[in-house]
């Protein structure tokens, strides 16, 4: 599967500095996090001559949904979230929109609710949806082949924040030490920042020493 970081790699007008991947096997493709603008998206999809079956959130705060409602009505393509994070698509303070100040926006509600653990055929290959709760409770991952999109559960020597409300420090430890078990070979693709291997973390992310079996 190609896994294209948008935010990064890209010519966007917009952005929050948070990725918008876009996933393309065969003739269809799925975004991952509208956080930049929706010409922009449609633009790369139709460079690359894929259509959008998906979208999905790998979590529901503001600045991965900034193209949501655009995108959808532009490609008629459903949206994904956990079932723990419906809520931040229709209430502003569930999305941090409020938290941090800015206007109170809504999305329409996500067509499909995730419990994690499910297949999503696209083209000739799939994703597989993993429940990481932690930064948010609703939190997912999304295995790709061999790479993963870690949202903003896992970043190049880092981790999510903990501290906002509806978070969980201690889920998080869980859910990024279960990554590290299950999935130490993979590349990752953060929800901020660049692309890094699992196994790197695993030795010598700061932030999660003692987590994973290399230490």
């Amino acid at each position: 599967m190609k896994i294209r970081n948008l935010t990064l790699s890209e010519s966007t007008s917009f952005g929050y500095s948070s990725n918008c991947f876009l996933l393309c096997s065969g003739d269809e493709c799925a975004v991952v996090d509208p956080s930049i603008e929706c010409d922009d998206i449609l633009s790369a999809a139709a460079l690359r001559d894929c259509r959008i079956k998906y979208i999905i959130l790998t979590h529901g705060h503001f600045d991965h949904m900034h193209a949501l409602d655009a995108l959808k009505k532009a490609t008629g393509a459903p949206v994904y979230i956990h079932k723990n994070d419906a809520k931040c698509l229709t209430d502003p303070a569930f999305s941090l929109y409020s938290y941090f100040g800015y206007p109170e926006t809504v999305f329409d509600a996500a067509d499909v609710l995730l419990e994690g653990g499910e297949v999503l055929p696209l083209g000739d290959e799939s994703i597989s949806v993993i429940y990481t709760p932690g930064h948010t409770p609703g939190c997912i991952c999304l295995l790709c082949g061999e790479s993963m999109l870690t949202g903003d559960t896992l970043f190049d020597m880092s981790v999510g924040r903990y501290d906002f409300p509806r978070s969980d420090g201690v889920k998080l430890r869980e859910s990024i030490k279960m990554l590290y078990n299950d999935y130490p070979k993979v590349k990752i693709y953060p929800g901020h920042g660049g692309a890094s291997y699992m196994e790197l973390q695993i030795k010598k992310n700061p932030f999660t020493r003692g987590l994973g079996k290399a230490d």
